[in-house]
């Protein structure tokens, strides 16, 4: 039978990712698979009222401006273009991260497997675990269009959503590894894991930079219905004109039969006859990814290494660079831990530059005035100590967000994987090991702190706000002091819940993050510490008093919470 691995490597490839039959597993594996299931629909249940409420509200009123202006057929256009731009996106990212995967990729290619049947297997997994954005965009804006329509009791409506569906996210996945073909094929020298890992962090900032103007953009016009109805219909209506195949597609949405069969053959012409035809250039282009090299170097440079002097450095030091370059090193690693600490500074400066652009009627200088008017004039002693206090646990907040939503603690084991049992057999004590994840994990709450600083300082100068330089510095000390405080409560909670369960059993370093219900667990502890933070700041005296109670709270946590983990992980890290 042609292609019979197909299946059997689809179902390697996304192992690791999550499906439905291990959704319905964990009811059976007790209270810890049932609390994990819980989380999982609490997730799903908030990306579904925060993001798809504003999906369906933007639909909603596009279709009541385009049903209004009798272009309502027009409205699959813009439902293409939102899923589009999803898939791309993310797929791309996917993608790029997820090309090549390590060794996995050179065992397949010595099996006596077909090039359809390894590059088919990817692309499915792609399509699947990724694309499926795309269609849940596609399917609620085709149905809320076909409300809008009168279509709904047309058969042939249903037909052509799932045809179109299925057209428009294989055209996704070929545009995808069709770009990331060519890139490989034509320059050899980007077949190198760090720069695909660069790659998708410039597109993940692209997207970042896209969202904060879109959301901005879409805060001030959801104010004013009428104003960003007509925004969109004109758009819609620029890009019907301006790209009449677009309306081919909104067609077949509406049921016409005869686009509905040229989407069905785009759909048969890239599964069946493209995606076979790229494959061999797929596996031409994994040649040159492995990171294993050798390389000869001459008499005059062996002596001139012997020569020197040896240097050797502490096993705790030792073990602490191979844990941040590790995260470095591995682009899932780096993609979904450090890069986030990166990306939030990005996002507030993107947004506090977008609203002020936005603003209408105040300038620079009218902003700046009203700050010193604000501060110097109309400000009393005592609710100046307020706004310094304020300032100060605002900035510790983002700076333990930040600190922490990077996943390391919630993944000191996990990342090792098997290599778990590499690292028990060298001769190292398991409190070296313990300190090295603690210190690891603490590096990024210190980066947070500078860089926070940094944005700090330059609003303050930016604003004129009047603080003086002793008042920055004793506030930088106090937030500082409260972030590393509070992070060591978080570091302990989240490393002893990984310690607990590791997940080590992954062939997909993306798994170590994305399938790790540890950093799920974790991400919502971190929300759940600010929120209880929160609620401190509104009951406690908001001068130093407050400060110093809310540090001995953490204090009085950190230390016994501390010495306890230290003292079981000691004790289950050989039991791993």
């Amino acid at each position: 039978m042609k292609n019979q691995m197909l299946w059997p490597l689809f179902k390697i490839f996304s192992s690791n990712s999550f499906s439905l039959g291990m959704f319905l597993e964990n009811f059976k594996k007790g209270i810890k698979g049932i609390l994990r299931n819980i989380l999982y629909i609490a997730l799903l249940g908030y990306f579904i009222v925060v993001a798809g409420g504003l999906f369906i509200l933007i639909m909603t009123r596009v279709g009541n401006g385009l049903v209004n202006s009798g272009d309502i057929e027009k409205m699959p256009v813009f439902i293409i273009f939102a899923a589009l731009a999803a898939v791309l996106f993310f797929g791309f990212i996917s993608a790029a991260t997820n090309y090549y995967t390590g060794s996995g990729e050179e065992q397949f290619l010595s099996m006596p497997l077909n090039p359809v049947e390894i590059f088919g297997a990817k692309v499915a997994v792609t399509a699947v675990s990724d694309l499926i954005l795309g269609a849940a965009i596609m399917l609620v804006g085709g149905i809320i269009y076909g409300i809008k329509a009168g279509l709904v009791t047309h058969p042939l409506f249903y037909v052509g959503l799932l045809v179109t569906i299925l057209a428009v996210e294989s055209m996704a996945v070929l545009v995808i590894y069709a770009l990331l073909l060519l890139f490989l094929n034509v320059i050899p020298k980007l077949r190198n894991r760090s720069i695909l890992t660069s790659l998708a962090t410039v597109l993940l900032l692209c997207f970042v930079f896209a969202y904060s103007l879109f959301s901005s953009r879409i805060s001030m016009l959801m104010d004013q219905e009428d104003a960003s109805t007509a925004i969109f219909v004109q758009m819609i209506r620029a890009w019907s004109e301006k790209a009449p195949v677009l309306m081919f597609f909104a067609d077949a949405i509406s049921g016409k039969i005869v686009p509905i069969l040229v989407m069905a053959a785009i759909f048969a012409v890239i599964v069946f006859a493209l995606i076979p035809l790229a494959a061999p250039l797929y596996i031409r282009s994994l040649n040159g990814f492995s990171d294993v090299k050798t390389k000869k170097i001459t008499t005059e440079k062996a002596k001139d290494v012997l020569s020197k002097e040896l240097k050797t450095n502490s096993i705790f030091h030792t073990l602490l660079v191979r844990d941040i370059r590790t995260i470095f090193r591995e682009p899932s690693f780096f993609g979904n831990g450090p890069l986030m600490i990166i990306l939030v500074p990005v996002m507030f400066l993107i947004s506090f530059t977008v609203s002020f652009a936005a603003a209408k009627g105040s300038g620079i200088a009218e902003v700046r005035a009203m700050m010193i008017s604000t501060f110097s004039e109309n400000m009393t002693p005592e609710g100046m100590v307020t706004v310094k206090y304020l300032f100060t646990v605002i900035i510790a907040g983002i700076c333990i967000f930040m600190g922490n939503c990077a996943n390391i603690a919630s993944t000191s084991f996990s990342r090792e994987g098997k290599a778990i049992y590499d690292l028990k057999a060298m001769p190292i004590k398991e409190e070296t090991i313990v300190l090295v994840k603690f210190w690891h994990a603490m590096i990024y709450c210190l980066a947070s702190i500078v860089i926070i600083f940094l944005f700090f300082f330059g609003l303050v100068k930016f604003l004129y706000i009047p603080f003086t330089a002793s008042d920055i510095f004793f506030m930088t000390i106090k937030y500082a002091v409260l972030t590393i405080l509070a992070s060591f409560v978080l570091i302990f909670i989240e490393m002893f819940i990984d310690t607990i369960n590791p997940k080590l059993q992954w062939e997909n370093p993306t798994a170590a993050f994305k399938q790790n219900m540890n950093a799920v667990v974790s991400t919502f502890i971190v929300m759940g510490f600010i929120g209880l933070i929160v609620l401190l700041i509104v009951f406690l005296p908001k001068n130093n008093i407050g400060y110093l109670i809310v540090s001995a709270i953490m204090l009085v946590i950190a230390a016994p919470l501390g010495y306890g983990y230290y003292r079981y992980a000691v004790k289950k890290i050989p039991k791993m």
